[in-house]
């Protein structure tokens, strides 16, 4: 028997699956995909400047995709403010060293505490956190698809605002948290740091290094591992809805008459690698 029926076509004659969806192979795929994960934990762990979690987030995109939603939904831009761009980067360097994910710190410290902290006087003030996420676009996307969250963002109480986007390890795992401020002042007078429209720099965003790393100096990664986790999840998981496709196309055109197969390991198979894909684009709001 060639290689292309033997391998990818079930058997005619006996009504078996083809050799690469039977057990044997099923489980193979298994114990690769558990290779691979532990494989590339333990290359970020040793070599963190070869494989490791990076993420293309930036204060400049954020604001952005802020003030585009506010436009769509009839309210004024948000203006850029270093001071709560401050309170937002003691906020997340706060979650860190305290290594905690919440609104309020173990210690009962609120948002407020590090905006007044930051030397804004709000009349109204709000926070939104995000961590794991990969870029800009899926953050702002997510807090739009919280209600509360969404509140914040289209909120008519808030003119300015701050990011804060920080790397470090948080339940002992490398992460991107990223830290949303708004405000109104009570001065009357108040005149916030930036227009919608300026330029971002580094000078006024204090958490620009900080995408870099926590410490000044530190190299990102060169491969972003939970994108070789993705990238290798999705190409086993069309392999295999290829391959069952394939099969139940054979089957039906040749009238086969299966007497059994492995339906559970496939099953299996599909629950890890979605997992896989899951694990790899996981995001969280709060």
């Amino acid at each position: 028997m060639s290689f292309l029926p033997e391998h990818f076509l079930p058997h005619k004659e006996l009504g078996s699956r083809a050799k690469l969806l039977r057990h044997s192979s099923i489980l193979s795929y298994i114990f690769f995909i558990g290779a691979l994960i532990f494989t590339t934990h333990l290359i970020s762990y040793n070599f963190p400047n070869v494989l490791g979690f990076a993420s293309n987030i930036s204060a400049a995109d954020l604001l952005k995709y802020t003030n585009e939603a506010r436009a769509k939904n009839g309210e004024k831009p948000l203006v850029l403010n270093s001071e709560l761009s401050s309170a937002a980067y003691n906020k997340a360097r706060d979650m860190f060293k305290d290594d905690y994910w919440a609104h309020v710190s173990p210690s009962g410290k609120e948002p407020w505490d590090f905006i007044v902290g930051s030397g804004y006087d709000y009349m109204y003030a709000g926070e939104n956190l995000a961590r794991d996420f990969n870029n800009s676009s899926s953050v702002v996307e997510a807090w739009l698809n919280s209600p509360s969250h969404r509140d914040n963002i289209l909120s008519a109480n808030y003119n300015d605002i701050g990011f804060a986007v920080v790397n470090g390890v948080l339940d002992g795992r490398e992460t991107t948290l990223v830290v949303q401020m708004f405000g109104r002042s009570r001065n009357p007078e108040y005149k916030a740091s930036i227009t919608p429209s300026a330029e971002v720099s580094p000078q006024v965003l204090v958490q620009t290094n900080a995408v870099q790393g926590e410490e000044a100096g530190k190299v990102l990664p060169a491969v972003d591992m939970f994108s070789v986790s993705r990238g290798v999840s999705l190409s086993l998981g069309l392999f295999l809805a290829l391959l069952l496709m394939l099969d139940f196309w054979y089957v039906k055109s040749q009238g086969i008459i299966r007497i059994s197969g492995n339906t559970l390991a496939h099953i299996l198979f599909l629950v890890l690698a979605l997992i896989g894909v899951w694990y790899a684009n996981v995001g969280v709001v709060l």
